[in-house]
């Protein structure tokens, strides 16, 4: 059964104070059902801190997240071994906290490396899984963890960043009238504020990085600094796509929306998605598709600028030969992104 957040933080809670807790949790989701939110809840939970504590900088030393990192999106055996040591450390307080995002995402070696840890966990030790996919996860990891499924929220939030480039598209479609001048601002827009992310991102790893050689690095050999940089600047590498995936998404989140309501035929307090509801519905399925074609061949490792160039350029044309009906009226000001 499907349980909201609220009711599955209840049933940790409960699960905590009978001192029961599992040693491993899977909870699995579609995007915005609020799984990194209960991992934080039960992280706080355990470790008898604020959720505000958990992602400071420093961060908590007794928190720890493992997620799939370098263009190839996979969690690999390095990882794995550096949690392992990581966990294998005596607790600051009373218990340590692993959160691994995307657990469909192992490299086969390190799903075997990360069994090991599965069947023998050091004490104190709870790990949380993340997954919007538990099909894919492996069989034998999925034995070893109690399954949380959470049921999708009333409505998904988008981050700032994400309404930002929404607002911005959205401004650009109906300007497509000069389709590669509204293209290029577009894209310049879309890169501006996918730098900003990576730049907020670049810095936490610095601090993370800065912690981990301040409190480690004497109590271990050389090595083990030297794999933590390298993780680190893989984990850069990871967290700039997952960045761009997401504000992709999110244009495409839009555009669905607009084809939610022309289906339905209502009306939409949206302005963007009330202009998008006069664009044939043929058009709205030819953009969201080429998004899905965008996404392909930016995972593929392609030239980004030029790849967005070109997929956006064939995006705002299609506005310019669909047959619709518009007012003629633009939404809101430019949104303050780059012109």
């Amino acid at each position: 059964m499907a349980l909201s957040v609220k009711e599955a933080l209840e049933y940790l809670t409960a699960s905590h104070k009978a001192h029961r807790l599992a040693h491993a949790y899977l909870i699995c989701g579609t995007t915005g059902s609020g799984k990194e939110e209960l991992a934080r809840k039960f992280a706080a939970l355990t470790l008898h801190c604020s959720e505000e504590v958990l992602s400071s900088c420093p961060p908590h030393p007794d928190f720890h997240r493992v997620q799939p990192v370098s263009k190839s999106r996979r969690i690999v055996i390095e990882q794995v071994r550096l949690l392992e040591q990581i966990l294998r450390r005596s607790a600051t307080r009373t218990a340590k906290i692993a959160v691994i995002q995307e657990a469909d995402r192992f490299a086969l070696n390190a799903a075997n490396a990360f069994l090991k840890t599965l069947e023998e966990p050091p004490t104190g030790t709870y790990l949380i899984l993340l997954t919007t996919n538990p099909e894919v996860v492996l069989p034998a990891i999925l034995s070893r963890c109690i399954r949380i499924s959470l049921r999708q929220k009333e409505k998904w939030q988008p981050t700032q960043q994400e309404r930002s480039i929404v607002a911005h598209f959205n401004h650009c479609l109906q300007l497509s009238v000069g389709t590669v001048a509204q293209t290029f601002q577009f894209v310049r827009g879309f890169q501006t504020v996918l730098a900003e992310c990576k730049e907020d991102a670049s810095r936490q790893a610095a601090a993370e990085l800065e912690h981990c050689r301040q409190h480690y690095q004497n109590r271990t050999d050389g090595t083990w600094f030297a794999e933590r940089a390298r993780h680190s600047k893989a984990m850069m590498e990871s967290v700039s796509i997952h960045l761009r995936h997401g504000l992709i998404t999110a244009v495409k989140s839009f555009l669905v929306e607009g084809l939610r309501v022309f289906h339905l035929g209502t009306t939409s307090p949206d302005p963007g998605v009330a202009f998008l509801s006069k664009v044939p519905q043929e058009t709205l399925l030819q953009q969201i598709e080429l998004l899905d074609r965008l996404q392909c061949f930016l995972a593929s490792g392609v030239n980004e600028s030029l790849a967005l160039e070109v997929f956006f350029l064939e995006i705002f044309s299609l506005i310019l030969r669909g047959d619709f009906e518009s007012d003629g009226e633009l939404t809101s000001e430019l949104p303050l992104l780059p012109s």
